[in-house]
């Protein structure tokens, strides 16, 4: 195999530098615990027994869960519901929060596949499973670790989960040019896409944003730069929250105007972006030991 040249070794050690940089063990708290609230929040806010009515027909083989037999029993969904929304709570009481959060991500992954295989595909919670997969492997600080401490094994967590957003949203972006080119940008593709939409608010809304050329345009276009550049808006400290409020209007508009819900990207986004946003000592929540300095010992 041939070694890349030197130019491009001293970019990767740089990047690499920086993911696996020491970072204080509030960071990671915060990151992990946000983005269990999140997973909790899609536990609660679904009636997941939904699927037990849904035909076998009607499941599509092709995804994860798709070899799983249908259709599923409603106690079944039940219980994985319960399970995942116990581990949640593990993690936000932080006993046992790294066993929690296992729980709850595959507890909210089976069901999110279950329900992705049945009936349309769906990837409304793609994101927040991806970057909980990242998260698996975080040993979680204990209750006796000061929050100011600094160790590799507390910085790398957060990081990891940053770069999987972004990655996630270049892929998004990466397929539209694949398959459709600047024509997803200056066709009257997104008016096709408005005029099948279900808006909340009546399809007049909808038909009149459809209808208006130069405005279907700009939000495909805006949608695609955004996609394409949220590796350079995340790799920067003083994009990362600006970042999160474009994908807030952007997946809001998504709802405004088609009916899809997209809140959990919204939220998994703003659970990572925005404490990696703030300044490195600053937390995003005041903790007790702030004024404590601990050296890391490892």
């Amino acid at each position: 195999m041939t070694a890349p040249p030197a130019g491009r070794r001293g970019v990767l050690a740089r990047v690499d530098a920086r993911l696996v940089a020491p970072g204080p063990a509030f960071r990671l708290l915060e990151v992990h615990t946000l983005l269990a609230l999140v997973i909790g929040l899609r536990l609660a806010t679904r009636d997941w027994t939904l699927i037990a009515h849904r035909p076998a027909e009607l499941t599509f083989r092709g995804t994860v869960l798709g070899w799983f037999p249908a259709p599923v029993p409603s106690w079944a969904l039940v219980a994985l519901q319960v399970a995942g929304i116990v581990g949640v709570t593990l993690v936000v009481a932080r006993r046992r929060p790294r066993a929690g959060f296992a729980l709850a991500w595959a507890a909210y992954t089976v069901l999110a596949g279950l329900w992705g295989s049945s009936g349309k595909v769906l990837h409304n919670d793609v994101l927040t499973v991806t970057v909980g997969a990242a998260l698996l492997l975080a040993h979680v600080p204990g209750r006796t670790v000061p929050r100011r401490d600094e160790r590799v094994a507390w910085g790398w967590p957060p990081r990891a989960a940053l770069a999987v957003v972004a990655t996630v949203y270049l892929l998004t972006g990466v397929q539209k040019v694949r398959h459709s080119g600047l024509e997803w940008v200056l066709s009257d593709n997104m008016a096709w896409v408005l005029r099948r939409g279900t808006s909340p608010f009546g399809e007049g809304l909808t038909l009149l944003v459809a209808d208006q050329p130069w405005l279907t345009q700009a939000l495909a276009g805006g949608a695609l730069c955004l996609e394409l550049a949220a590796p350079v808006l995340l790799a920067l400290r003083v994009t990362r929250i600006p970042f999160a409020l474009a994908v807030a209007a952007m997946h809001g508009s998504i709802w405004v105007f088609l009916g899809l819900d997209y809140w959990a990207w919204v939220l998994t986004v703003a659970a990572v972006a925005v404490p990696l946003g703030l300044p490195r000592h600053v937390p995003l929540l005041g903790v007790r030991d702030a004024l404590r300095t601990v050296p890391s010992t490892r």
